[in-house]
């Protein structure tokens, strides 16, 4: 278990196996918390970073295999992804889709909105091949994040791609997933409590967002 700030006082992440107990009636969440549709450009950009810097480059291939696995992994244990990306469904296996703009962006190949500095932060020195030019921001990165994604790498992060492909092709979520964009309860991979702790977040989600409406809908009756 890992402590992280909240607004100023410190909560324990816990997992989300012992979490139904626990719930936090709150619209902001921690800065270094993301889950599968919000996706946080700023993680995603440490955890390409963190791997690349593993051995001073990556194989493209091999860095999205890698995270994938991270986030999925993370998304089991804790409840959440790390990166908050949505998969595709790609002829050569999942792929986070967000993240890979970003990277395709570098290469000129894709546009990408943000406020990061990307193109000082990594190149490609051929089409395939990522160079970190920086070390990453680990303040983006909790512990159990950089957990996942080093457990990921240690067995991924240098594989083949025969490996990493048929790793991908014989994946339970990646298989059963009939829509081209993946979802959370394809990432469950019929997990019975975490199909549950997906349903409950969403009801969660939705009180949130009419408590937002009801309180937005107040405030203007008061101006």
């Amino acid at each position: 278990m890992e402590q992280i700030a909240f607004k100023g006082k410190y909560f324990l992440e816990i997992s989300y196996k012992w979490k139904f107990s626990l719930i936090f009636l709150q619209a902001d969440k921690p800065s270094k918390e993301a889950d599968m549709g919000k996706f946080n450009e700023d993680k995603a950009l440490a955890a390409i970073l963190f791997l690349a810097n593993q051995d001073g480059q990556i194989d493209l291939y091999a860095l999205l295999k890698t995270i994938y696995y991270a986030d999925k992994n993370h998304f089991h244990e804790w409840g959440r992804t790390v990166t908050g990306d949505k998969y595709a469904k790609m002829t050569f296996g999942p792929v986070p889709s967000k993240t890979y703009k970003m990277l395709k962006s570098v290469r000129g190949e894709d546009s990408w909105a943000t406020h990061l500095n990307l193109k000082e932060s990594f190149e490609f020195i051929n089409r395939i091949t990522i160079k970190p030019l920086i070390s990453p921001d680990m303040n983006k990165l909790s512990e159990t994040d950089i957990e996942a994604l080093q457990k990921s790498f240690n067995e991924r992060g240098r594989s083949p791609f025969p490996v990493l492909y048929k790793e991908a092709h014989d994946d339970k979520a990646f298989l059963q997933s009939i829509n081209w964009l993946m979802d959370e309860e394809d990432l469950a991979e019929e997990d019975p409590l975490l199909i549950k702790y997906i349903i409950e977040e969403k009801r969660n989600e939705q009180f949130l967002e009419a408590y937002r409406q009801l309180s937005s809908r107040d405030e203007e009756e008061l101006c």
